[in-house]
């Protein structure tokens, strides 16, 4: 699935906070569309995070590590190319069906 963005389904409003909250919200977007796919995060192959400033590499990790504590997808980061207010990260992945 192409970047998910960390929005809240029940209010369409962007997930203000920590790249950590961002991070959790985005991996809880992408689990209910995979989910609806009759696939799951335990199927993820490769994800891409993309964040907008390196300084949140860490924070993102941190959060990453919760969802993924053993087994992880293969993933590659990159720096966010368009600004988007508050929005710190989006991520993109590849799972199997």
């Amino acid at each position: 699935m192409s970047g998910t963005a960390p929005i809240d389904p029940s209010t369409g409003e962007l997930v203000k906070g920590p790249v950590q909250a961002q991070v959790a919200q985005c991996l809880r977007n992408i689990s209910a569309i995979l989910t609806a796919a009759g696939s799951s995060l335990e199927k993820a192959v490769s994800a891409t995070l993309i964040v907008a400033d390196e300084e949140d590499f860490a924070g993102a990790n941190e959060e990453w590590l919760k969802w993924f504590p053993q087994n992880p997808p293969a993933r590659q980061g990159a720096k966010m190319p368009v600004r988007i207010a508050d929005m710190k990260v989006s991520i993109a992945m590849i799972a199997e069906a």
